[in-house]
């Protein structure tokens, strides 16, 4: 362990997480800070000590957490519903990459959990996670869900990723055809607008896509 101490103080580790925390755009690549310890910091804490907006960035970021809140709790007790009505039971997480592998690695966390195994306990919630670009993978993971009751989370930070967006586009002929052809009424906007939302920094783009803004976090 000493070792690695000695290579983390050689690297300028401390330096770096300091950094981080302060706002620093460390994401050479992007340009841009990397805030996503913000996420953890509680409603009140004082960000602005570290960083000069840091009050404004923490307001935006509680924000958003409480529309979370608002949005999941409303889909859970039945208020946000289908495009025919029925409550969403079924919920499909679409990403690549860690917006993949963070939200499954929180589900697989919390179904250890005794209280989170017992809040769900008894509503019938399927929650599924879809990685691959191959529709066969999608149609295995999904081929059990009935449509009417699926809602659809596509996770992308430029809304415009090709995996992503491909399996997006896949799901969205999956609820259009099945939707569609039990109720021919209804139309591609009217279905995506009820069963999909959208995890992005790129709003514009989901609304694009046909999400409507009040199912679209950034």
């Amino acid at each position: 362990m000493e070792s690695l101490f000695d290579l983390a103080d050689m690297m300028g580790l401390t330096d770096r997480m300091n950094e981080m925390r302060s706002g620093m755009n460390i994401n050479f690549t992007e340009g841009r800070p990397v805030m996503h310890h913000v996420l953890r910091m509680p409603r009140g804490y004082d960000f602005k000590a570290l960083h000069p907006q840091g009050d404004t960035i923490l307001d935006e970021v509680h924000s958003v957490l409480d529309r979370v809140a608002t949005f999941s709790e409303d889909v859970r007790e039945g208020r946000i519903r289908g495009c025919t009505g029925k409550e969403l039971k079924n919920v499909v997480c679409i990403g690549i990459g860690g917006t993949h592998s963070g939200p499954e690695a929180v589900y697989e966390a919390l179904r250890g959990d005794a209280a989170a195994t017992q809040a769900v306990e008894g509503r019938g919630i399927k929650l599924r996670f879809v990685a691959n670009v191959d529709p066969v993978d999608f149609d295995l993971n999904c081929r059990d869900l009935n449509p009417e009751e699926t809602l659809v989370i596509v996770t992308s930070k430029s809304f415009t990723t090709a995996e992503t967006m491909q399996i997006a586009r896949t799901a969205q002929r999956w609820l259009v055809r099945n939707l569609c052809k039990a109720s021919p009424e209804l139309t591609k906007e009217v279905v995506i607008s009820h069963h999909f939302g959208a995890v992005t920094l790129s709003p514009d783009e989901a609304v694009k896509f046909g999400i409507s803004r009040d199912k679209i976090f950034p």
